[in-house]
């Protein structure tokens, strides 16, 4: 289906942004816990670090972040009426 940027917009509801936000706020929560558990884990006396796998999940954080906002202003520019400005 090849809507134009304005159609594609008008055809998602508010609700539906709105279940996409709760889901982004489950992962969001998700990621922030598996942050905590991996630096917990980390054990440096013994040599054991996770400073990948904690810098992915703090990137993944950061991501969901901007999703939840660019969604919620998404919401706010559709309340205003001014989508696809």
């Amino acid at each position: 289906m090849n809507l134009k940027p304005e159609e594609e917009s008008k055809s998602i509801s508010i609700p539906e942004i709105e279940a996409e936000i709760e889901d982004f706020k489950k992962q969001l929560e998700a990621s922030k816990v598996r942050t905590k558990e991996l630096m917990a884990g980390e054990k440096p006396a013994e040599g054991i670090f996770f400073a990948k796998e904690i810098f992915e999940s703090q990137q993944d954080k950061l991501r969901l972040e901007v999703e939840i906002d660019t969604r919620q202003r998404k919401i706010n520019r559709m309340r205003l009426g001014m989508e696809g400005y």
